[in-house]
């Protein structure tokens, strides 16, 4: 895969954060698929992971999004800080009507990313590799309450 076909991770900007959000029917459908696919994944040898992550990108489908103003970051940060992250990690604040979505998707593909890392190198410690699935479990189950979707949370 090209530098060029792999898409950017979508961050939504800081205020436009959701700490909770009610679903549509078709909504809560879509995104309840996508994170129990992470969730599923997440328990799952990491070449059968990558493999469940993919297909719940590909069903996420893609999210609309504009770039957000860069003229105010309306944090302690300076604009110039904010871009060296985002150049440095690969990825672009956005302003969506979908946060929902939005959110999902980066989570999938920081996921995605993490697991191309891991099956591409024996360097990474088990042990901090554990730690960071259990990461990736929290914040799925975090989003899982966030959307009202907790019917959801021990699904196996």
């Amino acid at each position: 895969m090209s530098a060029a076909s792999v898409p950017r991770l979508e961050l939504l900007v800081p205020w436009d954060l959701p700490t909770e959000q009610e679903l549509s029917a078709a909504d809560q459908a879509k995104i309840g698929r996508a994170l129990q696919a992470l969730l599923q994944a997440l328990r799952e040898p990491d070449a059968v992971a990558l493999t469940l992550v993919d297909q719940a990108i590909a069903e996420l489908g893609e999210i609309k999004s504009v770039l957000a103003p860069g003229s105010s970051t309306k944090t302690s940060l300076q604009q110039p800080q904010v871009e060296d992250f985002d150049h440095y990690f690969e990825a672009v604040h956005v302003q969506t009507s979908d946060p929902a979505g939005c959110l999902v998707r980066s989570l999938l593909l920081t996921y995605q990313r993490s697991l191309q890392l891991w099956l591409g190198s024996d360097d990474f410690d088990p042990a901090q590799v554990a730690y960071q699935k259990q990461g990736f479990v929290s914040y799925g189950r975090l989003l899982l309450r966030v959307f009202h979707l907790t019917d959801l949370e021990n699904v196996p």
